[in-house]
C-alpha cells in the first residue's frame, strides 16, 4: 500500500468551483474546525479542492499512461466520462454480457476489468438487475488549508472582469467575478496497489489468468499516474487561473499492510509517519516499511529518506512496487 500526504502553497486559484451566482463564479468551500491555542474549538470557512476533482485528475492522467504503455481504456474513458459500466446501454457498447445473478459477479468484474485498467484502479459501480461492485483502489481526500497556527492559512477573494465587445452594438461590455482563493493547502491519499489486478467478488472466473499476466504493468502506471497529483496538475479552470502552485513538502510510505500517513497540519507530520509506520509494522505483524519525503520547509523528516523532487520519489515508488 501506498499512503501519501503532501503540503503546496498554492496562489491565486481556481481550481474547484460550484457554481455561479449572478455574475460570481464561487469557489467551493467547507466549514473546518481547527483548535486554537487557547485550547477553544472553533469553526472556519476555507477555501477546498474536492477529492472527486482531485480523484478525476488522478484517473485521467492514468488514462494517459495506460494508453502509452498499451493497457485498455475505454473510448468513454478517454473522453473523460467516468460512468464505468453503470447501464446497460454501456456494456452493449463494449460488448460485455451483464450479470445473471450474485454468482455471475466476478466473471463480470473481470471481464469489466480486461476492458479498462481506469475501472480496475478507480472502481466501478454496474447499477443493473444484479448490481456488481467493484470498491476504488486509489482514495483521496479534500485539499484543505494546513491547520498549523491559530490562523489558518487561506483566504477567498472575487475579482472583477469585463469582457468587452466592439463589434455587437448590445451587451458591449460584459462584467463577471471570479473568486479565487489561496493557502497553504494539505491533502492525502491512498494507493492500495495490492489488489489492482485482483478481482473483489467471490468465486473463480475464467479469465484471471489474463489479468494476473498484466498485473505488474497496471501497477505501474497506477503508481507513474501519482506524479500528477505530486506537481500540482489536477483542477478546472486552469487556461487562465493557472495557479502559482510550489510543492512545499511531502511524505509517502510503502508497506505491505494498511496505512495512512499524517495529514500535513503540523511541521513534524514526516517523523511522526514513519515512526507510526514503524509501529504500525510491529502491530500487523507486516515486513516492510519505506518512507520517502520531500521537504522544502526546513520539517523535522527523521529517518525518512529524503528526496530533491517529484520526480525522485515517483522513480523510488516504481522501484519499490516493481520489486
Amino acid at each position: 500500500m501506498i499512503s501519501g500526504s503532501v503540503r503546496f502553497l498554492v496562489n491565486v486559484e481556481s481550481l474547484n468551483g460550484v457554481e455561479s451566482v449572478g455574475n460570481l463564479s464561487r469557489h467551493r468551500t467547507a466549514p473546518i474546525v481547527t483548535r486554537k491555542s487557547t485550547g477553544e474549538y472553533v469553526i472556519r470557512y476555507v477555501p477546498v479542492i474536492s477529492g472527486e476533482s482531485l480523484a478525476h485528475a488522478y484517473q485521467m492522467a492514468l488514462v494517459e499512461i495506460a494508453e502509452k504503455m498499451g493497457l485498455p481504456v475505454t473510448h468513454r474513458t478517454k473522453q473523460g466520462e467516468l460512468i464505468k459500466f453503470a447501464n446497460d446501454d454501456v456494456l452493449k457498447e463494449e460488448n460485455i454480457a451483464s450479470p445473471k445473478d450474485e454468482k455471475d459477479a466476478r466473471r463480470f468484474e473481470v471481464d469489466v476489468m480486461l476492458k479498462d485498467v481506469v475501472a480496475d484502479v478507480g472502481g466501478f459501480m454496474y447499477a443493473g438487475k444484479n448490481p456488481v461492485r467493484r470498491s476504488s483502489k486509489f482514495s483521496v481526500g479534500y485539499m484543505i488549508p494546513s491547520l498549523k497556527t491559530d490562523e489558518i492559512p487561506a483566504q477567498l477573494e472575487a475579482q472583477f472582469h469585463v469582457r468587452y465587445s466592439v463589434v455587437s452594438s448590445k451587451d458591449k461590455q460584459a462584467i463577471y467575478n471570479v473568486e479565487v482563493g489561496s493557502a497553504l493547502y494539505t491533502v492525502s491519499f491512498l494507493l492500495d496497489d495490492g489488489l489492482i489486478g485482483v478481482p473483489s467478488n467471490p468465486g473463480k472466473a475464467d479469465k484471471e489468468d489474463e489479468l494476473l499476466r498484466i498485473r505488474g504493468a497496471r501497477v505501474e502506471a497506477s503508481v507513474r499516474a501519482l506524479y500528477h497529483l505530486l506537481t500540482g496538475n489536477f483542477g478546472a479552470k486552469r487556461s487562465r487561473f493557472l495557479p502559482q502552485l510550489e510543492l512545499k513538502s511531502a511524505v509517502l510510505t510503502v508497506t505491505d499492510f494498511p496505512f495512512v500517513v499524517e495529514p500535513g497540519h503540523s511541521d513534524d507530520y514526516i517523523k511522526l509517519s514513519h515512526e507510526r509506520a514503524e509501529r504500525a509494522k510491529s502491530i500487523l505483524m507486516g515486513k516492510k516499511v519505506k518512507t520517502f519525503a520531500i521537504n522544502r520547509e526546513g520539517l523535522d523528516t527523521g529517518k525518512a529518506e529524503v528526496k530533491s523532487n517529484p520526480e525522485e520519489v515517483v522513480e523510488a515508488l516504481l522501484k519499490e512496487v516493481k520489486g
